[in-house]
């Protein structure tokens, strides 16, 4: 009997060592990550809606904050459950998430804190409403624990060997990086082309034409270097399917335009700029045969800022008539391409992976 205990004893120590390490990063973990990021970016896109429509008040408790920190719960109710199971298997208490999510992890729980943090922060300073609800340190601290948890499908991918260069492989660590981007873009919403084109249309009286160029010129480009500034670090790394650069850039211009869709949805017709521009990087990224990477990521970087700018603006001139003269909506449509050419000058000189 005492032997059979001891083989038993003996067993179980095995599996346990058997055990060592990271767990097996599965597609269901991986999916369900992905959803249940897309689940809390969702609620802070509607939280913002609501925020700019006028459909808060003073209150913490507010639907819109419910989806938001219910996606949250759902995040850590899951994170825990895997790490419970993975413990129950022999792992480690840190070794019991893939390796790549136990950032995640960390990111829910700092953006839990975060959440106490802002509940303090309402009732010390008031609710914020206008750009102070953007850039206040609360609301800082939730946008950067979202990025550590929103990123982990690309840095799992990353991380991983990159054979996959299908849709079906990519499409996680795609909406990861438009997740990570739409962070940024929220958070630079008040210098955002798509959240402000009532301001391109009409020169309100209140404002000097200075005040008026400079907050549409940076407008324009601060949401241009974000997104080229994902794309690059997309394909300079990644083999992306085509139509890629199309979802990242419509899907983000269109949740821009949805914020403040009581000013932006009359003119919905300018997503064609980042639709037809975004066409016109994947046919560029596919037909690199013949040039090196870095030749091609630099023709990239150029011409699909340039070609969404110009044709915007095109697109306004003809449905709205904006305020902006020639000289503003060529120059600037040049300057974008030359900000994107300029960043992809930033690209480490080593191997970037061609589609060949």
């Amino acid at each position: 009997m005492a032997s059979a205990r001891g083989s038993a004893s003996a067993g179980k120590a095995a599996a346990r060592a058997r055990r060592g390490g990271y767990p097996e990063l599965t597609p269901a973990f991986t999916w369900t990550a992905l959803a249940l990021a897309v689940w809390v970016r969702a609620g802070s896109v509607v939280d913002i809606n609501a925020h700019n429509h006028g459909f808060v008040d003073e209150s913490f408790f507010t639907p819109f904050h419910f989806l938001m920190y219910s996606g949250v719960a759902a995040n850590g109710l899951f994170y825990v459950l895997v790490q419970f199971r993975n413990v129950g298997r022999g792992h480690s208490l840190m070794q019991a998430l893939p390796r790549e999510y136990l950032l995640s992890f960390a990111g829910v729980l700092l953006f839990g804190l975060g959440g106490v943090f802002d509940f303090i922060w309402h009732a010390l300073f008031g609710v914020e409403t206008t750009i102070d609800a953007l850039v206040s340190p609360s609301h800082l601290l939730l946008f950067f624990s979202a990025v550590l948890f929103m990123s982990g499908p690309l840095r799992s991918y990353l991380a991983g060997d990159r054979t996959g260069r299908g849709w079906l492989q990519l499409f996680p660590a795609i909406v990861s990086a438009l997740l990570v981007l739409t962070t940024g873009t929220l958070i630079t919403l008040f210098a955002n082309v798509w959240t402000q084109l009532d301001r391109y249309i009409s020169l309100t009286g209140r404002d000097s034409l200075l005040a008026a160029e400079t907050g549409t010129v940076t407008g324009v480009l601060v949401p241009v270097v974000l997104m080229t500034g994902v794309l690059l670090y997309l394909r300079a790394r990644i083999v992306l399917p085509f139509g890629a650069v199309t979802f990242i850039m419509v899907a983000n211009a269109l949740i821009m335009l949805y914020i403040r869709w009581q000013w932006t949805g009359a003119h919905v017709v300018v997503l064609l700029a980042p639709l037809l521009a975004g066409l016109a990087g994947d046919w560029s990224l596919a037909r690199s045969t013949g040039s090196s990477p870095l030749v091609m990521l630099r023709r990239f970087a150029f011409l699909v800022p340039t070609l969404m700018v110009f044709i915007l603006f095109v697109i306004l001139q003809l449905s709205a008539t904006i305020w902006w003269n020639t000289h503003m909506w060529l120059g600037v449509s040049l300057l974008a391409g030359g900000l994107g050419l300029g960043m992809s000058a930033l690209l480490p000189q080593r191997e970037i992976p061609s589609a060949e």
